[in-house]
């Protein structure tokens, strides 16, 4: 299974559960799972909806696939070994703060740090 946790997204997202996603709330914000042959439809749903200056990712069995809504569009990265120092410096940009790595981003929130391990 791929995972996301998906922030600025509306609640249209639920609508994915008929497709074979597995999608909770928490909060304002979902946690989905779905299988490797529905990542294309994922990427096509956050292309879709992803609020302009956020960012999605998800992770799959051997990388972190990114998605950010800048100004020119959306601009995608897949990131082997938690590291790419142009999407943690997005990352950083986008929300203002600083991150010690990608994993430590990812590994701070709950739901990913129960996958990373």
């Amino acid at each position: 299974m791929y995972h996301s946790y998906v922030m600025g997204i509306d609640n249209s997202i639920l609508d994915l559960e008929q497709e074979g996603f597995i999608i909770q709330k928490d909060g304002e914000n979902f946690t989905v799972s779905f299988p490797e042959s529905k990542a294309d439809m994922w990427e096509n749903f956050i292309k879709n909806h992803l609020a302009f200056e956020y960012w999605n990712e998800y992770l799959t069995k051997d990388k972190v696939v990114f998605s950010f809504h800048l100004t020119d569009g959306i601009k995608r990265f897949e990131v082997e070994n938690f590291y790419n120092e142009e999407v943690l410096q997005l990352c950083e940009k986008l929300c203002q703060c600083k991150f010690e790595s990608i994993k430590k981003m990812l590994s701070d929130n709950w739901f990913y740090k129960n996958i990373i391990g």
